[in-house]
């Protein structure tokens, strides 16, 4: 199976005027210099926004590496921030890939292997506290399980190398679970997708790294990815990770960054284990949202994340506003945009594309303590700095927008 090419529109310079109002210079320095393996193929007002929009947010972030794509129809911008980062730099994506997953999940169906709407005790008949969901439900987050992150965060920071078994990680969420109306009400939880993940292992009677590997990797052109189970390094280049020292979920900033070299995978499991490139998770998303892993109206169809009150037979009471959010299959709705944003001890990132053009931004900081949010939002200021000068999709907000949300999200200032 062959991942259709991305269709991209035409990356145009922001005139200096726009570049002034969104105070975007060059890099320290006064010159910007690219590493062996960068792509640039835009204009100096586009990659001199986009270069000054990564330096601050790195600074607000206290990250020191950084790496960013942007592609459209005729032009692309790949590059790495720090010393000996470029744009083949892996790093570990976190929940910015955990469609893969999904994009598994429709494989399997596509074979006739499993339906959406099979219950998943079907193939993990000796897991309680999850008879009546359906695999369907668990990349729609309407399954009912709580996240099982919250208690033991701060753990992920303190003891980065800890492994942790999928069943432990799901035991975690089903403490707190069921929440209101499984099957029917939105809940964002990282525990669908370890639970997704464990089954189709079951399912398939092999590994999810294995599956997703010759399933979804090979298939959509992501040659430099990896979906490791164990193992606390990383082979090859990657983006160094960081963090501060954590309590309650927030950042210790009375002391020290943490220098973190080795990161367990299996904190996120089947929830963010996947290690790739920018471009790598770029043929991803053009591969799954073109279909290629099932029908594309299957993941691009969206639903409101606004729950209603519901009366006692589920049926719904109350109107949902017309500018809900919505979230697709596996992925979130963000304007004209798909995708998803992530945080790993050490590294957050973000990943989201227009799937009716193409237009894709994909970024990655070395400090997760920021949160998953603030790449989000500097995935959205460069989307912005791109629509502005004629690139990309038309957006309802501006780069000034998601600047300002930067500097508000600003850790240990």
């Amino acid at each position: 199976m062959t991942p259709k090419r991305a269709h991209r529109t035409r990356l145009a310079v922001i005139g200096a005027v726009a570049v002034a109002a969104l105070g975007l210079t060059a890099c320290t320095g006064g010159e910007s210099v690219a590493a062996a393996g960068d792509v640039n193929t835009v204009g100096e007002g586009i990659s001199g926004g986009i270069d000054a929009a990564i330096e601050s947010a790195m600074q607000l972030s206290h990250s020191t590496e950084a790496i960013v794509g942007v592609w459209d129809a005729s032009g692309e911008y790949v590059r790495g921030y720090g010393e000996g980062v470029d744009a083949g730099t892996r790093f570990r994506s976190a929940q910015s890939a955990q469609p893969v997953v999904c994009a598994l999940l429709l494989d399997a169906v596509e074979q006739g292997r499993v339906k959406l709407d099979d219950p998943v005790s079907n193939d993990l008949p000796r897991q309680s506290g999850i008879e009546d969901i359906t695999y369907e439900q668990l990349c729609a987050q309407r399954s009912g399980l709580a996240d099982f992150k919250g208690p033991i965060a701060d753990i992920f920071v303190s003891n980065p190398t800890r492994p942790w078994p999928a069943q432990e990680l799901i035991a975690q969420g089903l403490v707190n679970s069921p929440l209101s109306w499984p099957g029917l009400d939105f809940h964002q939880s990282d525990t669908n997708a370890v639970l997704l993940g464990r089954a189709l292992a079951v399912e398939g009677a092999s590994t999810l790294g294995d599956l997703v590997e010759t399933q979804v990797f090979e298939p959509a052109g992501m040659r430099s990815s990896s979906h490791p189970a164990t193992g606390t390094a990383i082979s090859g280049d990657s983006l160094s990770a960081r963090a501060f020292p954590s309590s309650g979920g927030a950042p210790v900033c009375d002391v020290e960054v943490l220098e973190i070299p080795e990161v367990s995978p299996s904190m996120l499991g089947g929830a963010g284990a996947t290690v790739t490139t920018v471009t790598d998770l770029k043929n991803f998303y053009t591969a799954y949202f073109a279909g290629e892993f099932g029908g594309a109206d299957v993941v691009t169809a969206t639903q409101p994340t606004q729950n209603p009150e519901r009366d006692e037979e589920g049926n719904p009471t109350s109107e949902i506003a017309e500018d809900s959010p919505q979230w697709a299959f596996g992925t979130e709705q963000v304007g004209p945009l798909l995708g998803r944003s992530g945080s790993i001890t050490g590294t957050i990132s973000a990943a989201y594309q227009d799937p009716s053009t193409g237009f894709t931004v994909i970024v990655a900081l070395n400090n997760s303590s920021a949160g998953a949010g603030f790449a989000r939002t500097l995935a959205l200021q460069i989307a912005a700095i791109a629509s502005a000068g004629g690139a990309g999709p038309e957006l309802t907000w501006t780069a000034e927008d998601q600047a300002g949300r930067l500097a508000e999200a600003a850790i240990c200032q």
